[in-house]
């Protein structure tokens, strides 16, 4: 099966994902995300630098059928409501319920000790922040990439959705590590595990040097 091995990207994908930083900021927000999903598909890192990422044709046809669906996606116009009304009607005010506190605390210490990071600029943000919003912004940094990368989308409509999920994680957030525990909140609040490896990709982009979430920071 094509998910079981490795896969070479195309030359020219490489030189597509090549940004000036303006553009490439933007990458940051679903970057985590982005990195875990996709590698389930491709076997290769570095997808939190890619606005378009690789779908050989049969697997890219199965994304198209079942899973963008699930968003009501069919289509390039609906690819366009939902995302746009999804961006404006995101909910960055309510809070968690209390008893999940202790299942994001649990989950950020033994994420980060399994990959051998220093918890505790995490539990920090954990006892600061409850609310949940970064759960939909990051999801939507990794759908507007699929979109984009399945001719869903234009480029500029791409951007232009990227630009306004970074302008509201920059509103609602200080770091990289409150917005990170904002999407954990609503993982664990939802008790989902199809983004459960999101904040493993996090911890270890956080320990790549190389990675967009070192380069650029939330708030400058």
């Amino acid at each position: 099966m094509f998910g079981r091995k490795s896969v070479a990207i195309p030359k020219e994908y490489e030189h597509f994902n090549q940004f000036s930083a303006e553009k490439e900021r933007l990458l940051c927000i679903g970057s985590s995300t982005t990195e875990c999903k996709h590698k389930v598909e491709t076997k290769v890192d570095g997808s939190n630098k890619a606005l378009k990422l690789y779908y050989p044709k049969n697997r890219g046809a199965k994304v198209m059928k079942y899973w963008l669906p699930m968003f009501g996606i069919n289509d390039s116009y609906s690819a366009s409501q939902v995302i746009s009304s999804w961006i404006e009607v995101n909910d960055y005010y309510s809070v968690i319920a209390a008893g999940y506190c202790s299942s994001v605390l649990r989950e950020i210490t033994k994420t980060c000790q399994k990959n051998d990071y220093d918890e505790a600029e995490l539990l920090a943000s954990a006892g600061k922040i409850k609310t949940y919003g970064a759960f939909d912004i990051e999801r939507l940094g990794y759908l507007v990439r699929v979109c984009f990368s399945l001719d869903l989308l234009s480029e500029q409509q791409a951007w232009d959705f990227l630009e306004q999920l970074w302008d509201a994680a920059v509103l609602h957030y200080d770091n990289w590590d409150d917005y990170i525990v904002s999407f954990v909140n609503g993982q664990e609040g939802l008790g989902t595990n199809w983004y459960s490896d999101t904040l493993v990709s996090y911890v270890q982009l956080k320990k790549d040097t190389s990675s967009l979430l070192n380069k650029y920071q939330l708030k400058e």
